[in-house]
């Protein structure tokens, strides 16, 4: 027997036994895929995303809109919810605050937006159930308050 067809049995042989081996391990890891009835289902997160901002609003429109009405109040009033985890009540009022942030910000200008994300991250993040710290609202209200004194708003 040649040389040559010794290295060509040589090479049957192997690629045998490697597509063996490849069906084995397709075989082993189909036992550890789950069945589509066993793929775990994740519910999607309650924060609502907030749209792409327009910029319908200036600076003093949107500072008007967010610091006027009742949503100011119910962002101080409810600071206090993100420092603990979020029972079902608490969940309805944080969500709805978020929602309303993101409502404002999907008509702000760009430099309320910063200024927005940074009220709403702590409720956001409450909501994915970390802890978050009411400080963080507080100073971030001022500081917002404060730009929007800066470029004119009488509030």
């Amino acid at each position: 027997m040649s040389t040559s067809k010794n290295w060509a049995a040589v090479a049957v042989v192997a690629s045998a036994l490697l597509l063996s081996g490849c069906g084995a391990l397709e075989d082993m890891a189909n036992d550890f895929t789950p069945s589509s009835g066993e793929v775990e289902q994740v519910a999607p997160s309650p924060v609502a995303e907030a749209p792409i901002s327009t910029g319908e609003l200036n600076l003093v429109e949107t500072c008007n809109q967010f610091f006027a009405g009742p949503l100011v109040s119910n962002v101080q009033n409810s600071a206090k919810f993100v420092a603990a985890p979020l029972d079902e009540a608490k969940t309805g009022r944080v969500t709805e605050i978020s929602s309303s942030i993101g409502q404002i910000i999907g008509q702000a200008d760009e430099v309320s937006i910063a200024h927005l994300e940074a009220v709403r991250a702590p409720f956001d993040q409450a909501l994915d159930g970390s802890i978050a710290r009411p400080k963080a609202i507080a100073g971030a209200l001022e500081a917002y308050k404060t730009t929007c004194q800066d470029g004119g708003f009488k509030g």
